[in-house]
């Protein structure tokens, strides 16, 4: 069975959830689908991407025009270069999972594999970031860092407002969605697992948004002060590379332990896996697989 998307299982975690990664998110839920329409929107991406970053700031006609290359340039790298490994990952968990039951050591050989490819989407991507950053003026850089601030805001009261109570319940459902779309429906007995091995996570929302402020009061600071280069984007690629730096030791440690009760719930849940539900899970890796490889082949 894959991961189960869920905060709780944070890695040593790349920009997935800040400033930057709010331009490569698109791509990781898409991969997620597995449906006709994935290769529609993936299609698309670019132009798509392009909108959605016009959110944050207002571009001048030769900063759109820079911008929707820099993005053409990074799209067609990621359907040449790593569609094709996702692929192979995803028919990978698909046969490990059919030939027997699952292990830790299986889960966290595709867990690393799934950060490696991530990591690679950083080292590919931030050059151009730095680009686009280099290109922006003072006022835009502000209007940017306004709207960041408004979305945090938004994300902080979501958060702020709800007890640690209403945060565990959130969880579990979010987790039972995942687990669902992957299974099928799963009985009570199998929910009931879920939810004992997610009352025994660490609640660590509050820090994890702190955590998040922290890393965007360094970007701020740096597309600010945007020094000359090569140290603009030596300090870019530092701070896409390393995002939890500042972290607490208390505080990875908890991530770490949540991370691996998620893997244990995954052994136990397969366990008590029906063969439909099995049979699902199967169908819908191959279907994933089969769309993803669509995806790479070339553009005419």
């Amino acid at each position: 069975m894959a991961l189960a998307p869920t905060q709780q299982l944070d890695r040593p975690r790349g920009a997935a959830s800040r400033a930057s990664g709010r331009l490569a998110l698109c791509l990781c839920v898409l991969l997620l689908a597995g449906c006709s329409a994935t290769r529609l929107v993936y299609n698309q991406l670019d132009w798509l991407i392009v909108w959605y970053v016009s959110d944050f700031f207002t571009l001048e006609d030769e900063q759109e025009e820079r911008l929707e290359l820099l993005v053409q340039k990074n799209v067609d790298w990621h359907r040449r270069d790593q569609l094709p490994q996702y692929a192979r990952l995803v028919r990978e968990i698909d046969r490990d999972v059919a030939t027997g039951a699952i292990t830790l050591a299986m889960i966290e050989r595709h867990y690393a594999r799934m950060i490696e490819l991530w990591d690679e989407f950083i080292m590919q991507t931030t050059p151009d970031i730095s680009e686009f950053f280099v290109l922006l003026s003072a006022d835009q850089i502000d209007e940017f860092i306004e709207n960041l601030e408004e979305s945090n805001q938004e994300l902080w009261e979501d958060y702020a407002g709800q007890t640690a109570e209403e945060r565990r319940e959130k969880r579990y459902e979010s987790t039972i969605r995942a687990m669902e779309r992957l299974l099928g429906r799963l009985s009570r007995e199998q929910k009931d697992l879920v939810r004992s091995y997610q009352d025994g996570l660490h609640d660590v929302s509050l820090e994890w948004m702190a955590s998040r402020r922290q890393w965007q009061q360094e970007f701020r600071s740096l597309v600010v002060e945007r020094p000359p280069e090569p140290e603009f984007s030596q300090r870019m690629a530092r701070l896409m590379m390393a995002p939890n730096h500042n972290d607490r030791d208390e505080y990875r440690m908890l991530v770490d332990e949540n991370r691996l009760l998620m893997m244990r719930m995954i052994i136990a849940l397969d366990a008590e896996l029906t063969d439909k539900q099995r049979q699902k899970f199967g169908h819908r890796m191959k279907k994933l697989a089969r769309n993803i490889e669509i995806l790479t082949a070339p553009q005419t």
